[in-house]
């Protein structure tokens, strides 16, 4: 990015420290992206198993949405198998809550 006042370029996110020239080797971004989303597979896991013993409907949507925001927001295979998985839970749940209970809310 050129700076006007001064005429001289200034470097956006670079590993160049930009007072002495120096290679730094931490990078602001790289750290955070690690860690971002970790919430939602976390989160995701629990609900599916949830889902499979206590109102299924209610945990298994949940852990649906939590799949495709992990998918969105962290890795693309992490989160189609998660929200693979807790489509099988949301059903399974339901088939089991129904077959003790004879209701789906349970």
């Amino acid at each position: 990015m050129f700076n006007p006042s001064g005429g001289s370029f200034e470097v956006v996110n670079s590993n160049v420290c930009q007072s002495c020239g120096s290679v730094t080797l931490h990078h602001e971004a790289a750290s955070t992206s690690k860690s971002k989303g970790i919430m939602y597979a976390v989160l995701g896991w629990l609900f599916f198993a949830i889902s499979l013993v206590f109102m299924p409907l209610l945990f298994g949507v949940g852990a649906v949405f939590m799949g495709v925001m992990t998918f969105l927001e962290r890795n693309q295979v992490h989160g189609a198998i998660l929200t693979f998985f807790a489509a099988i839970g949301l059903v399974l749940g339901s088939l089991f809550s129904f077959m003790v209970s004879g209701t789906f809310f349970i």
